[in-house]
């Protein structure tokens, strides 16, 4: 399911020099799922509008500081630019800090601030540089209006994926919809269940109902016990089986290899090695894909595809979905590339773990060879 929040944002910066600037981080910002708040109403602060911004920060789920050329406006009180100003308040509050600096070689005379107090407001602007830098944000650097786009783009999706599950806003209609796509796979789901269940009571009826005419039969001396067919395992098989002391009603479809029947119907032995793994690891599974390669399945730092052909991420993709569809592990990433187990997951690993006896202390694909034998 894609993710549909959307994210507020409090972008901050001096206000004449990075105007170019600000306008671009706008475009950027709603084009990853992002509202900018803040920008040309709150540029340099005087004191009589500090309540309102700290009130659009505290309401905010990111903070933005962009720092160019100049320090900008000092606030009396304080002794600190506005900007800066801005910048401690959100700390205070925990909100997540993202930078964006540009580079000194890129900046030129005429950006400077100006003025009698311009050396001091350089010795100011370096300190604030080293401090937002030394402080535990998300911090990269432009040096243009191009690069400045690419560096905030790749900034709001990882700030995305790490963003507090209370985070962002949904509107009223994706809940709904939401809440209708979970209700309409768990039909889908039930619906195959019953299908496949209907479908083995009325070939065992089918079976039942041959054996019954046939014993008629031979009561009727129209027939010996030589014409009645032999029942084999496989035709068994077809029906029911007992496996771990688990009854498994129907035969597996294909050749892939089967664990026992849950409540979700027979589970592929991949599908039960990945969740297995994640949930004695973080608990998250990833899915990478880059231009040059086919999806790449890993999970607790541990590679699950014997090679990257299409064939082993088909495979491995198709294990992960198995555990989307029936909710036991769910989408986190704003790109579809981090998934978590759900508290049902972490209850059917261990339940598959115990039965199926895997050492998650081997390596996934020489442990799973212990299974495909």
């Amino acid at each position: 399911m894609a993710n549909r929040r959307k994210f507020s944002i409090f972008i901050s910066s001096t206000y004449e020099d990075l105007k170019s600037e600000r306008q671009a981080l706008v475009g950027v910002a709603l084009e990853n799922n992002f509202i900018p708040v803040g920008m040309e109403q709150f540029h340099a602060a005087p004191t009589s509008q500090w309540n309102v911004i700290t009130k659009m920060i505290d309401e905010c789920d990111f903070y933005l500081l962009v720092i160019g050329a100049r320090y900008g406006s000092i606030d009396e009180e304080t002794g600190v630019s506005y900007t800066e100003k801005e910048y401690n308040y959100a700390k205070t509050k925990g909100i997540p800090a993202l930078v964006l600096i540009k580079e000194s070689s890129a900046i030129v005379e005429s950006e400077k601030d100006t003025g009698d107090d311009k050396y001091e407001k350089m010795r100011k602007l370096d300190a604030f540089r080293t401090k937002v830098k030394n402080d535990k944000n998300t911090v990269d650097f432009f040096t243009d209006l191009n690069s400045l786009k690419y560096a905030a783009s790749a900034t709001f999706m990882k700030a995305i994926d790490y963003a507090d599950d209370n985070a962002g806003w949904v509107r009223y209609r994706d809940i709904v919809d939401m809440i209708n796509e979970e209700a309409e796979g768990r039909n889908k789901i039930n619906s195959k269940q019953g299908e496949h269940q209907q479908k083995i009571l009325e070939d065992m009826k089918e079976m039942l109902s041959q054996f019954g005419s046939r014993l008629t039969d031979i009561e009727n001396n129209q027939l010996t016990w030589d014409g009645i067919p032999t029942v084999t395992s496989e035709d068994i098989d077809k029906l029911f089986r007992v496996e771990n002391e688990t009854l498994i009603l129907g035969k597996p479809e294909g050749n892939q290899p089967v664990v026992g029947q849950d409540d979700v119907g027979n589970i592929p032995v991949d599908s039960a090695f990945l969740l297995v793994y994640a949930a004695d690891g973080d608990g998250q599974i990833l899915k990478i894909q880059t231009l040059s390669s086919p999806a790449q399945i890993f999970t607790s730092g541990k590679q699950f595809m014997a090679d990257d052909s299409k064939r082993e991420s088909a495979r491995w993709t198709e294990a992960l979905d198995r555990l989307v569809e029936w909710g036991w592990v769910k989408a986190v990433g704003y790109k579809g590339e981090i998934f978590e187990l759900t508290g049902t997951g972490y209850s059917k690993a261990d339940w598959l773990k115990e039965n199926m006896k895997i050492d998650t202390s081997r390596e996934p694909l020489d442990e799973l060879k212990e299974f495909e034998c």
